[in-house]
Formats: structure tokens, C-alpha cells, sequence
């Protein structure tokens, strides 16, 4: 006759929950071992390569937009007594410190090649993308690295072709990987003073390079609050955090906002930007075009997007958890959110257009993968009805809990699981095919505009301000002419040539 502790373990083994995390794994356990090697390797192989193909394929060496901005600082660089408070010069509302460092130093020993900072940008968002993976799997070593591949096909989307071809925005990966890096420093089995040391002073280095490094403190709390930190630490990383923020408001413009109050004054517009912003994933363009109905339905999906989000952070409840990967994929939920806060309330004024740039996806892809990531490190592997993730003694306690609870719950919360699972393999379903689609077509827009803009940049003294106008540089004849002297000067990126 079974005891009562083997019944109870065969009760687990077979309700609602168990079975719904076990199917997956099931299904891929027999498979042929050689079969999974392949598939994880084109998992992660193929939308790295795209990546890399997509940005030596489009990428131009000539400055756009905000690039413009760096050349002031390099001008001075050259100059004998640097005036170094130019790094920490504000652009807009970026404090970008250290990626002016970086500017600086390719400026002066790679001519200020933009092939090379917008590479650079790259490899920090393979670091960061493979950061995140280790601490998760650290945490949950059980799971084959073929669940992990839907990630890779997220971080390296071609649907964020504006950040990928444009190397002002090698800054927001500077952020990435900062987060990254903290996340991976903060989530160790034990949290030793020196890990504790790296993780603030990669935060602090991404607080310096753009607005949205400060959110890398909140997301910190988050992962802190799930593993459940002793209270020494946690006061150590606030307090870390509210000084880095203090630094970056130091003589601050706050009024380098335009229209600062705008979301405040109309609530319902900010609100359709929020889920719009988060719905374009998929990197659908507003266009004069676009119907009313389009629209609508990205912004539905960012609807469909935020409310998985919640979801997720409610079936994985609120609860210490210190053997899964979970946390890490709630940290990364928390910082897309935010990310899409913050952008919300600066940039709502310019409508779906601002909502649909490029950019921002990088940010806003974050809390898709957060999703997949949190609902995979709740998914143990059953053997006997034993789990791999969990000790012996941990098991009966957990055995004990649901027994005294009954069935019911297990059943609601196994089902819950499944439901948000398919959900967001979905969203993934339709974020890949189509944010591949739409992110080639720019890049392949973009890359046409900016082959004519170097021709014309090589050729300025013998063009006229309209031309420069018509040539997309994305900013005043009058600055290009300025600054144009200083890259030719110095044989800077297209003069290099």
C-alpha cells in the first residue's frame, strides 16, 4: 500500500499544473539528442546572422540626426586643454557620458567610422541577450537551451532597424547591456559584496549613458525583492540608486521636454501612445496612409501585450523564489513597462508616429521576453513525479501546502499557465514574421536615403541647402555646414573614405 507521502506526490504529479508545465518538455525529451543540438544551434544561429547581415548589408558610414551632436565634443577633444564637462552636457533629456567616451575614443583611433560604433552597438546587445539567458538558465539548468531560442529571435528582430542603423543609439544598447550585466551580478546564488559592487557600478554606467538607465534600479529591486535579499543589501542598491539619480539631475533642464505636461493634460491620447507604443513590436509605420483600423489594431495588441504582462506576474505570484529563472523575466517585464512609461510622458505630444519609431522597440521587446522567460522558469521538468528543480525536502513542504488547499486551486492555476503560454507564443508568432517584414523594408528605405546622403556629404561645398535639406540628414542645412568642416578637418567617417 503507498503512504501518504507517495500519494500525495502522485496527486501533484498528475494535476493541472504539473501536467501543463511537463508537456512541452515531454514532447521535446524524445527527440533525437542530435536533432535538438541542430535545432538549437539554427535557433540561435539564424536570427544572429540576420542581425549581422542586416546591419553590414544597410549599414552607411555617414552621420544622421543626433550624430551631429557628438561632433562639438569632438572638435574640442582635439583641442589641448579638453573641456570635459562636455561629456556630461545634456541632449535633450540624456545625460550620455559615457557613450561620449566611446565617441571620443573611435574618433581618434578609427576616424569616427560609424560602421564601427553601430558593430560596437551590436556586440553589446549579443552580450546583453547572452547575459540574460545565463541568469536565467543558472537558476533553472534544467531547461534546454532550445526554449530559449524564441528570445534570440526577439532581441535581434530586424524591427529595430532605427537603433541598429544608427549609432547615436549605441547609448540605449550601452543601457541594455547594463541591465544586463547587473541582472546577471544581483541574481547569484549568493550575493557577495564584490557581485553586489559590479552590479551598482554597471547600473551607475548605464544611469550615465541615457535617461533610461535609471531604470535599471527599479528592475535591480524587483529581482532583489523576488530572492529576497537581506535588508543591508537591498538598502546598499537604493541607496546606490537614489545617488546615481541625484548625479544625473544635477543642474538638470527639465524644460528640455517639450510640452512636459502633455499627458497629464490629455490622459486618453497618452494612453492610446502607451499600448500603441508597445503594440508596434511588430514595426508597423504610420503612415498618411494608414487606416483607423490599423491603428486600432496595434494598439489592441499592446493592450493584449500589457495584460499578458500582468498576468504572468500573477501566476508567478509575489512569493519568494530562489530556484527559478522567473525573476529575471519579471525584471525585464518591469523595465519594459517603465520604458514605456517614461516615453509616454515625453513623447506622447507627437502621436502614433513618435509611438511607432523603430527605437523603441529594442526597449519594448524586452517585456515580450520577460513574459516567455518568466512563464519558462515556472515550467520544472517531472520525473516520477519528483521535480529536478526542487529538493526533497522543499517538495513535502510544497506537497504539504497543496494538500491543505485542495485541488481546485492547482487545476485554476495549471490551466491559467497553459492559456498564458499559448499567449504568448502568439504574440511571438506574430511579432517575428512581421517585425521582419516591416524592419527590412525600413532598413532597405533607410540605407537608400543615406547612400545619398554621404554622396552629398562628400560633396557640400558644391551643393546647395536644399539639396542638404532633401538629403536626410534629419537636421538644419545651416549645422551641417558647421560641422562638416571638423569631420573633413580630422578625416572623420565619410572623409575617411
Amino acid at each position: 500500500m503507498a503512504s501518504t507521502a507517495d500519494v500525495n506526490l502522485n496527486e501533484i504529479a498528475g494535476s493541472g499544473v504539473g501536467r501543463g508545465r511537463d508537456q512541452l518538455a515531454s514532447v521535446v525529451s524524445r527527440w533525437n539528442p542530435r536533432l535538438v543540438k541542430a535545432l538549437t544551434v539554427v535557433g540561435f544561429g539564424l536570427p544572429l546572422v540576420g542581425y549581422f547581415w542586416l546591419l553590414g548589408r544597410f549599414s552607411v558610414n555617414v552621420l544622421v540626426g543626433d550624430d551631429w551632436d557628438e561632433v562639438p565634443v569632438i572638435k574640442q577633444s582635439y583641442v589641448h586643454y579638453f573641456d570635459w564637462r562636455l561629456l556630461w552636457t545634456q541632449r535633450n533629456e540624456n545625460r550620455i557620458f559615457f557613450p561620449n567616451l566611446i565617441v571620443v575614443l573611435i574618433a581618434h583611433t578609427l576616424h569616427y567610422d560609424i560602421h564601427v560604433v553601430e558593430y560596437l552597438g551590436a556586440v553589446m546587445l549579443v552580450a546583453a541577450t547572452t547575459f540574460i539567458l545565463v541568469a536565467h538558465r543558472r537558476r533553472s539548468p534544467s531547461t534546454q537551451w532550445l526554449y530559449y531560442c524564441p528570445v534570440a529571435f526577439l532581441t535581434f528582430s530586424f524591427v529595430q532597424e532605427g537603433n541598429t542603423l544608427w549609432a547615436f543609439q549605441m547609448a540605449w544598447f550601452m543601457v541594455l547591456l547594463a541591465l544586463a550585466t547587473a541582472l546577471l551580478l544581483l541574481d547569484r546564488a549568493t550575493l557577495t559584496w564584490l557581485a553586489l559592487g559590479g552590479a551598482i557600478a554597471a547600473a551607475t554606467v548605464g544611469s550615465l549613458s541615457s535617461l533610461q538607465g535609471l531604470l535599471i534600479w527599479p528592475a535591480g529591486l524587483v529581482l532583489c525583492f523576488y530572492r529576497r535579499r537581506v535588508w543591508t543589501e537591498i538598502g546598499v542598491w537604493i541607496v546606490a540608486g537614489i545617488a546615481a539619480t541625484a548625479v544625473y539631475l544635477r543642474n538638470y533642464h527639465f524644460s528640455a521636454t517639450p510640452f512636459p505636461r502633455f499627458a497629464l493634460q490629455h490622459p486618453m491620447i497618452a494612453v492610446k501612445f502607451f499600448f500603441f507604443l508597445i503594440g508596434d513590436v511588430v514595426g508597423k509605420p504610420v503612415a498618411p496612409g494608414n487606416s483607423h483600423t490599423e491603428n486600432t489594431l496595434v494598439v489592441l495588441f499592446g493592450i493584449f501585450i500589457v495584460a499578458l504582462a500582468i498576468g504572468t506576474v500573477l501566476i508567478c505570484g509575489f512569493r519568494r523564489d530562489e530556484r527559478t529563472g522567473s525573476p529575471i523575466g519579471i525584471a525585464l517585464i518591469c523595465f519594459g513597462l517603465l520604458f514605456a512609461v517614461i516615453v509616454t510622458q515625453g513623447r506622447s505630444y507627437n502621436g502614433y508616429g513618435g509611438a511607432s519609431a523603430s527605437r523603441y522597440t529594442t526597449f519594448d521587446l524586452l517585456i515580450v521576453a520577460g513574459i516567455y522567460l518568466a512563464l519558462l522558469g515556472r515550467r520544472p521538468l517531472w520525473r516520477g513525479g519528483v521535480s529536478d528543480e526542487l529538493d526533497h525536502s522543499v517538495f513535502q513542504r510544497s506537497t504539504i501546502r497543496r494538500s491543505s488547499a485542495g485541488h481546485g486551486s492547482g487545476k485554476i492555476s495549471g490551466i491559467a499557465y497553459r492559456i498564458a503560454v499559448v499567449l504568448v507564443v502568439g504574440a511571438m508568432v506574430v511579432q517575428i514574421p512581421l517585425g521582419f517584414h516591416y524592419g527590412l523594408s525600413a532598413a532597405r528605405s533607410f540605407h537608400a536615403s543615406q547612400v545619398t546622403a554621404a554622396e552629398t556629404l562628400r560633396n557640400i561645398n558644391h551643393v546647395s541647402n536644399p539639396e542638404l535639406a532633401q538629403a536626410e540628414f534629419f537636421v538644419p542645412p545651416s549645422v551641417i555646414r558647421r560641422q562638416a568642416p571638423v569631420l573633413e578637418e580630422h578625416r572623420l567617417s565619410v572623409f575617411d573614405q
